[in-house]
């Protein structure tokens, strides 16, 4: 069960098995790796599924920047621009936040204005209230959501703790049923009130700003109409 959980011990094993299949009768063989091809597409499909959380741990925490488009390139400039981050590692970060975006339907600037605010990106950082990682995830309320990704330690790798704090950021939105709430509601517990008020303000001021670094679409070519006839 182990050994089918890892697409490349999969492949290898397959390898090995048609590799001792090739001395044997051609209808067989070929008999035999069809049915080997169809369980190892059925094993590495479900492998996706199931081990989607895992496979979080081996993507690149690193991405040149012919990676990324020009929206996120101009996010890029934007956030190194107020904050010393190191080009590369913010390229494969920029790269991830679109994609849980897209996933679950958020603005990807909305999640890099929390990550701002939260933590100055770094993900060693840690609150007073024990938060902890770029989107200052708790690990007493939410250290179920760490155990597909290796147990507690996990809450200081970027990436899960992004994916983490997105999911829980999500719930909080959808929870509340407005943007501003669901800020409150991801920040209740750790603040007062009034705190809880500025946080809102410094993600929304935080967004705004990364926004007006996006290009700006080209402007329409006005049309003079047609020339009246002389």
């Amino acid at each position: 069960m182990n050994i089918s959980h890892h697409s490349f011990a999969l492949l290898g094993l397959m390898a090995v098995l048609i590799s001792m299949l090739a001395l044997a009768r051609p209808e067989i063989r070929i008999q035999t790796v069809q049915s080997i091809q169809g369980w190892l597409y059925t094993r590495l499909h479900i492998s996706d599924a199931e081990d989607e959380r895992q496979q979080v741990l081996l993507r690149s925490l690193a991405a040149p920047a012919t990676d990324l488009d020009p929206d996120q390139l101009a996010l890029v400039q934007a956030i190194r621009s107020k904050y010393r981050i190191a080009p590369e590692p913010l390229n494969a970060l920029i790269l991830e936040v679109f994609d849980l975006a897209n996933r679950g339907n958020l603005d990807p600037t909305l999640i890099l204005a929390v990550i701002g605010v939260e933590s100055n990106y770094n993900p060693f950082a840690n609150s007073p209230t024990g938060a902890k990682g770029l989107m200052q995830v708790s690990p007493d309320t939410h250290s179920d959501q760490f155990e597909p990704y290796g147990g507690p330690m996990a809450i200081f790798d970027p990436k899960t703790n992004l994916r983490i704090g997105v999911k829980i950021l999500k719930e909080c939105i959808n929870q509340s049923g407005s943007l501003v709430e669901g800020l409150r509601l991801y920040k209740a517990g750790e603040e007062s009130i009034s705190l809880e008020t500025d946080y809102i303000a410094r993600v929304q001021a935080e967004q705004n700003r990364l926004k007006d670094a996006l290009p700006k679409p080209p402007a329409p070519v006005k049309s003079s109409g047609p020339k009246a006839a002389k």
